[in-house]
């Protein structure tokens, strides 16, 4: 496989990643939530939002280089969550995420094995893929204390 074609491999996992994750799916089907704890839908919106970014970046990189955009479906499972409390989801969200660092990561060892054999077009995805996993890292942190946060709230269970 050329450069060229690792690059458009590592982009458009980059895409597929991102577009497809049950965030995405919480943000573009606008699920209804149950009211209350607006510090945790304020969070998600804050990951989506960046999330979209890396999207529209990888989607501008391949356009420049004249690759053909990935298109993307949400997986069928997601459409079980009805009226969501995102309190109840929130591990599940987590969970998801680590294991799409963990893609990442391995992203980023494709894309560290282009760098500089293309030109700009290279050095600009692995470029990309880096500033996304460091984003992620945040991204769990930020939910693992909203996870802290709920489970310190959380009323106390009669015995």
């Amino acid at each position: 496989m050329t450069s060229k074609q690792n690059e458009e491999v590592v982009l458009c996992r980059l895409v597929r990643l991102f577009r497809q994750s049950p965030l995405m799916y919480l943000s573009d089907s606008n699920v209804w939530t149950y009211r209350g704890d607006e510090s945790l839908k304020l969070t998600l919106v804050d990951v989506v939002s960046d999330h979209q970014n890396f999207v529209d970046r990888a989607e501008t990189i391949l356009v420049a280089e004249q690759f053909e955009l990935p298109q993307s479906f949400f997986p069928l499972a997601f459409t079980g969550w009805h009226d969501v409390d995102l309190g109840f989801l929130l591990p599940v969200l987590i969970a998801d995420l680590q294991k799409r660092e963990n893609a990442l990561q391995n992203l980023r060892d494709q894309a560290d094995g282009i760098v500089g054999q293309r030109g700009s077009g290279a050095d600009k995805t692995a470029e990309l893929v880096r500033e996304a996993i460091s984003s992620v890292e945040g991204h769990l942190e930020m939910l693992r204390q909203q996870e802290r946060r709920l489970k310190n709230n959380a009323p106390a269970t009669a015995s």
